[in-house]
């Protein structure tokens, strides 16, 4: 996984959190108590309630929460990845940290020519750089320029 789509994965979990949240939300405002009604008329019995709509309501609330849960820890494992991922380029040189910014994080799709002008290398020492930096053999497939 790259940085990229770490963070677009990051992205997209926030996104889904956000709508179970609202979710949520919407069910709690149908469970909550709501303003006093005094068309309905008071039986012995005190309030009227559907005990098996309330059951059901709580149990999708329960299951929203542990679908939170699950993409909480999601985010988390993902955001302690990226900082590992930042923290190993750290100890790379400037000129190496640019060359896999511009190749895999950066919202623009460059080729290793143009790569080479902006960090001042030849296109082959910046795919040299670049291999190795990913430990991979063949990085020419997704670009042959």
């Amino acid at each position: 996984m790259t940085l990229k789509e770490a963070n677009k994965n990051l992205e997209q979990l926030e996104n889904e959190y956000n709508y179970w949240l609202q979710e949520k939300e919407s069910l709690l405002s149908i469970v909550n108590p709501q303003s006093t009604d005094t068309t309905l008329e008071r039986v012995d019995g005190g309030k009227r309630v559907d005990k098996m709509l309330k059951y059901v309501e709580t149990e999708d609330i329960l299951q929203i929460d542990n679908t939170l849960e699950y993409i909480h820890n999601k985010k988390i494992n993902l955001m302690n990845w990226i900082d590992n991922e930042l923290k190993i380029l750290g100890k790379y040189e400037e000129v190496e940290q640019l060359i896999v910014y511009y190749k895999e994080v950066s919202p623009k799709k460059y080729t290793w020519h143009s790569i080479s002008k902006m960090v001042h290398y030849s296109k082959e020492q910046c795919q040299r750089i670049y291999k190795r930096n990913k430990k991979k053999r063949d990085i020419y497939k997704d670009d042959t320029k």
